[in-house]
């Protein structure tokens, strides 16, 4: 089944078998829901960068420390690799590096200085139903735990100028990450066919696509 197993709090979205099956849960941050309505998430973020599925994602959780003001910032990276060798179907939202994981530590000035870049791109004010996020194309979504209330938000490449964003940069130095952010596209050059993908039609019908409902990913 595609992406359809829950991704829990004791989940690891580095183990690619996890990521495989649990992709869209984790999108939707369920784990993160699941302890807001708890009262238990409070300050929690996760952000992902989709730059095409296959060829390169960044996954961003911010995790408030424990007894301090501090938080905990947890980075991926995965990118293509040849699926045939793990023996699983083409078709499957399977991750590409082994997205081991990158840590660093945020004061609560630099949380809050994200939080502001990305209340300035929209985060808690957008309003994007219906927008449909596909693995082929290049988008954003951050999702938050505020007061036992959860915000989603999404910036796609077929919506808007993910360059003008204002939060990615001040994530990209916050995460540690050693390769840069992959640069966003120009929205309005000629959208060519990939030749990555070349005229391979179980390569192109393996894209799949989120859609955004309130502040959930169906």
């Amino acid at each position: 089944m595609l992406g359809g197993c829950t991704y829990t709090a004791t989940s690891d979205v580095a183990n690619p078998v996890v990521r495989k099956a649990s992709w869209f849960s984790y999108l939707n941050a369920d784990d993160i829901r699941v302890a807001c309505s708890a009262g238990e998430a409070e300050g929690k973020i996760r952000i992902v960068y989709n730059a095409d599925y296959y060829k390169d994602v960044r996954t961003f959780d911010v995790t408030p420390q424990t007894g301090s003001d501090g938080f905990i910032i947890e980075s991926h990276q995965f990118g293509p690799i040849d699926v045939s060798e793990m023996n699983v179907s083409v078709r499957s939202p399977l991750g590409a590096f082994s997205g081991e994981p990158v840590r660093n530590q945020m004061t609560r000035q630099q949380y809050l200085t994200l939080t502001d870049a990305m209340q300035q791109d929209g985060f808690g004010t957008q309003d994007r139903d219906g927008l449909r996020l596909q693995s082929e194309d290049h988008y954003w979504v951050a999702l938050g735990c505020s007061q036992q209330h959860m915000t989603l938000a999404a910036w796609s490449s077929e919506k808007g100028d993910l360059r003008d964003l204002h939060f990615p940069v001040v994530l990209e130095k916050l995460s540690g990450q050693a390769d840069p952010l992959p640069p966003a596209p120009d929205p309005d050059a000629a959208k060519n066919p990939d030749p990555f993908y070349g005229n391979d039609k179980n390569m192109r019908d393996r894209n799949f696509y989120r859609t955004v409902r309130g502040n959930m990913l169906q």
